[in-house]
Formats: structure tokens, C-alpha cells, sequence
């Protein structure tokens, strides 16, 4: 080991780093006006990270984010007799974990590249304008609500130099309510005392909202004087 930095294998410090960056990319909806179909009326997406990486393999991400759904059943051809549609903006906060199939580091000139899986936990809040035709009845609601939910996906990462991390990834939100897109499970188009109920969403299924696109990092600790070189890593 002469002529290295011992401190580099005896503290971690080569591997345990912090990054923070943005994030850019589009999101898409899944649900009762869209099922199934992706990358359909994709919006815009933004926002803020910051990353802790435990070692080569295993991070840790906490994202905030800002960013629009919407669908339009005449766009898919999907039911174009109800011509349900719906724009909303949502913005999300999420702890994920991430996974590294190959060791990565960033700065590293031997570890640059490595694909990886995220999963976490998140919180969401949203509001939105729906409408749609129930039987030749016009229904229109503005709407807004909060909930838990389920972030998973893949990604790819990329280290630019020894300060700048790229990652793109592509991922899923599991959602735990069915009102994403504003329609209610049934519509009255009668009176209060004579009701006549047309059914515009399942409540069974929940919505969903995916997200894909790409975020620059820097490493926060890139003017310690004990950061560690690839020759002092040994890896």
C-alpha cells in the first residue's frame, strides 16, 4: 500500500459521498381514460435531488419535484363517445433507495457506468379540471386532493467527471386513490329525488402516473483536500 492514501480504505471516504443536482423530464398518466397505454399526452416534469451514496452499490435519493398529468380520450381513442379528459399539476416528495448492479462512483475511471433499480416511498399533491360527457350530459368539476405514493423503477448512470454525475431513469408511481383524474365512480344526470346514476370511473383500480427523463449531479464534497484518486482507491 505505499504511496496511498490509507485513510481512503480506513474511513470509507472514497465511497461515501453526497451529491445534489436537478432533474427534467415527462410525466404520463395511467388510469380509467388512459389504461394501459404509455408515454400518451406526456407533460412536463422538474425538480431538485439530493444524493448519499452508502457505498458503490447502495444509495439513498430524496427528490422534490413539480410537474403536470392529463390524458384526453379523444387523443388515445379510447371511449371517444364519453370524451373524458383532464389536466392536473402534481408535486411529489420521495425518499428512494437505489441499487447499483455494478459497482459505481463518481469520479471513478475504472466504475463510470452502471444500470440500477429504485424503489422508496413518497407523498404527492395534485389538483386538476375534468370533463366528460355522462349520456349527452356535460360534466365538468375542478378538483384537488393528497396521498401516499409508491415510487419504483430502472435508470442508468453515468459519471461526466470526476465531479458531475448523469442519470436517466424511467419509473412508476403505484398511487393509492382513483381520483388522479378527477371522474367520480358515478355521475347523477336525474334529480335529488328521482336519481339516475351513470358510472364514469372503476373505483377499483387506481390511478397511476409515470415518470422519465434525466438528472445532472454535482459531488458535494469535491473540495475536501482528502478526496481520494483512482490510484489511491484502488478500484
Amino acid at each position: 500500500m505505499d504511496g496511498f492514501n490509507k485513510s481512503c480504505f480506513s474511513n470509507g471516504s472514497a465511497i461515501t459521498r453526497t451529491g445534489a443536482g436537478v432533474m427534467a423530464g415527462g410525466n404520463y398518466y395511467n388510469g380509467d381514460i388512459i389504461p394501459g397505454m404509455m408515454f400518451r399526452k406526456v407533460k412536463p416534469n422538474y425538480g431538485a435531488m439530493v444524493r448519499y451514496n452508502l457505498d458503490t452499490r447502495l444509495s439513498v435519493r430524496a427528490s422534490l419535484s413539480r410537474g403536470a398529468v392529463g390524458a384526453d380520450e379523444a387523443i388515445a381513442n379510447v371511449r371517444p363517445e364519453r370524451m373524458a379528459s383532464f389536466d392536473a399539476s402534481l408535486t411529489e416528495i420521495s425518499t428512494t433507495a437505489e441499487f447499483n448492479f455494478m459497482k459505481y462512483f463518481t469520479g471513478s475511471s475504472k466504475h463510470r457506468i452502471s444500470p440500477y433499480l429504485f424503489g422508496g416511498v413518497g407523498y404527492f399533491f395534485y389538483n386538476g379540471d375534468v370533463t366528460a360527457l355522462a349520456d349527452g350530459n356535460n360534466y365538468a368539476e375542478s378538483y384537488s386532493g393528497s396521498g401516499m405514493t409508491v415510487p419504483f423503477g430502472i435508470g442508468f448512470k453515468f459519471s461526466l467527471t470526476r465531479t458531475l454525475c448523469l442519470t436517466t431513469d424511467w419509473g412508476y408511481r403505484k398511487l393509492f386513490t382513483d381520483n388522479l383524474d378527477g371522474l367520480p365512480e358515478y355521475y347523477n344526470i336525474g334529480s335529488e329525488n328521482d336519481p339516475e346514476l351513470i358510472q364514469l370511473s372503476n373505483a377499483a383500480t387506481n390511478d397511476w402516473y409515470a415518470f422519465a427523463g434525466i438528472s445532472l449531479s454535482l459531488r458535494l464534497d469535491v473540495f475536501k483536500k482528502d478526496v481520494c484518486r483512482d490510484l489511491q482507491r484502488g478500484f
